[in-house]
């Protein structure tokens, strides 16, 4: 059993890499969408692909042009979270 980690995605749906570690997020696990990233949460169901909690930089979703009703399942952070869920992490997938 690994450790709990800290999962960031931060490019788009086309990337198969994002992908597969959004699949192997154990449900102890933070899932954090940044840049490109943050388009799981309104492209795709992103709370069906990963079993971790999945966080979305707020900042980055609005610069692309989106909202908080654009996503459902996603607790939208705002980057002083972001710096707390780092510090918290030993372990990170990136």
């Amino acid at each position: 059993m690994r450790a709990v980690a800290l999962v960031l995605v931060k490019y788009g749906v086309d990337n198969p890499a994002e992908k597969i570690k959004l699949q192997i997020a154990s449900e102890n696990d933070k899932v954090v969408l940044i840049q490109n990233g943050v388009y799981w949460a309104v492209l795709e169901d992103v709370t069906k692909l990963t079993r971790g909690k999945v966080y979305a930089l707020k900042g980055d979703l609005e610069a692309r042009g989106y909202c908080e009703t654009d996503v459902r399942g996603v607790e939208l952070i705002d980057y002083d979270g972001f710096i707390e869920l780092v510090e918290q992490e030993e372990k990170f997938i990136g």
